[in-house]
């Protein structure tokens, strides 16, 4: 009986200590599973959290690549304000050279004009000059006669108005007289300068009708 006793408890024993070392076994096995599916738990979450920053990589270079086109955009279009600017700088230079000869061209055409008048003015003044400090002579008759002109009719049969001034040398027959003096009809003889497009009298030499009838009749005596 006591031989049954002990198997009995023995194997009771055994048995608790089977079952006690089943329930150990079995949460080691749990608790092994769960670290390994915390650490999976992990590593996705580490996996998403480099995507999600590359992601933020990915967003900032298309930002920097957005900001570079927008830069690239503004300076084409910059480039090509410039462009048109410079061209039209261009037009406006060779407008300006065009118009700068066309006015030159003007401007030595009138100076050769103005010189080519200016040319005959002073031909003409030359002319003119000469005209008046040249001496002239006149023969003719007395018209009539004052103290300060004389008219004579010339051999053309032209009236001719002789001014005359202080200077004036005036004889009558040879001897020294005044303008006023010369009868009407004496044969006359004059020099004269025009001055101012008048004829003044240089020197005036008449002889009378009467006087050369008395001379005459002596001569032949």
């Amino acid at each position: 009986m006591r031989n049954k006793i002990w198997v009995a408890g023995i194997a009771l024993s055994f048995g608790c200590a089977m079952f006690g070392g089943g329930q150990e076994s079995k949460k080691s096995e749990t608790r092994t599973q769960q670290d390994q599916a915390q650490q999976s738990l992990q590593r996705a979450a580490d996996a998403q959290k480099k995507a999600a920053d590359e992601q933020s990589k990915v967003e900032q270079a298309r930002q920097v690549v957005t900001q570079k086109q927008k830069e690239l955009a503004d300076a084409q279009a910059k480039l090509r304000g410039q462009t048109a600017k410079a061209e039209q700088a261009q037009r406006d230079a060779q407008e300006a050279t065009r118009l700068a000869h066309q006015e030159a061209s003007q401007q030595q055409q009138q100076a050769l004009q103005t010189q080519r008048s200016e040319n005959q003015q002073t031909s003409s003044q030359h002319q003119q000059n000469q005209a008046w400090t040249q001496e002239q002579t006149a023969s003719g008759t007395v018209v009539q006669a004052g103290s300060d002109q004389v008219q004579i009719r010339t051999q053309d049969k032209d009236l001719l108005q002789l001014q005359i001034t202080d200077s004036t040398a005036v004889t009558l027959n040879g001897q020294t007289a005044s303008a006023a003096q010369l009868p009407p009809g004496s044969d006359l003889r004059a020099s004269y300068q025009m001055v101012d497009g008048q004829p003044k009298a240089l020197k005036i030499d008449a002889t009378s009708k009467s006087s050369s009838s008395t001379q005459e009749p002596q001569q032949q005596k």
